[in-house]
């Protein structure tokens, strides 16, 4: 069901997330799929909907970069740094996860992704959903990202609980990944975060 992404629809949308829902939203990026990230039949219906391989994990997200200790159990200095310059926007920290976190959502591994869109909607549902959330590109795995709500609808149908409509997604692009782990930090993914921006 898609749904304009309304002040209704976005208290609708965390109600969702709330009892252990899947929806789609738009994002700074592409669509994304999120579910509450400490609900692990939630978390392993993502993967379900995607046909997303097992040991691919998925992105943390939250409303303000002070709720980073809800998903990581520390912060390194680049982090800091990175969060200061780059957030919100389409930059996917990597950090050490606290020891809570399903391991479904980390794919076995013991590193997690954060991060915080630059997209009102996005952001006032995270603030409405009041939680992290586990977040996906709202696509089949392996298939083109859906930058717009019916994109969306065309790839996964019914298989989420709402998809929430605030047009097409602004960047088109998957957002860059740095993994803040590592000394010094090192890109995996280059998107609108360039390289240049990071270490500039």
């Amino acid at each position: 069901m898609i749904q304009k992404a309304d002040n209704t629809a976005l208290t609708g949308a965390a109600r969702i997330i709330s009892s252990g829902g899947i929806i789609a939203f738009p994002t700074d990026t592409v669509y994304g799929l999120a579910c509450d990230l400490f609900n692990e039949d939630a978390v392993r219906r993502i993967y379900e909907i995607k046909g997303r391989p097992a040991h691919l994990p998925l992105i943390a997200m939250f409303a303000e970069a002070e709720d980073w200790p809800r998903v990581a159990s520390s912060l390194p200095e680049s982090a800091r740094r990175f969060m200061a310059r780059c957030w919100p926007g389409p930059l996917t920290i990597i950090v050490p996860a606290r020891q809570d976190i399903p391991t479904s959502v980390l794919g076995s591994g013991v590193t997690i992704g954060m991060r915080i869109p630059d997209h009102a909607t996005a952001r006032e549902l995270l603030r409405q959903a009041g939680r992290p959330l586990a977040t996906t590109s709202a696509n089949l795995s392996r298939q083109q990202a859906a930058c717009t709500a019916e994109e969306v609808k065309e790839q996964l149908g019914d298989a989420v609980d709402l998809i929430l409509d605030a047009g097409p997604c602004p960047g088109g692009q998957a957002s860059t990944v740095v993994d803040c782990t590592a000394d010094p930090p090192k890109i995996l993914r280059e998107g609108p975060i360039t390289r240049d921006i990071l270490f500039r």
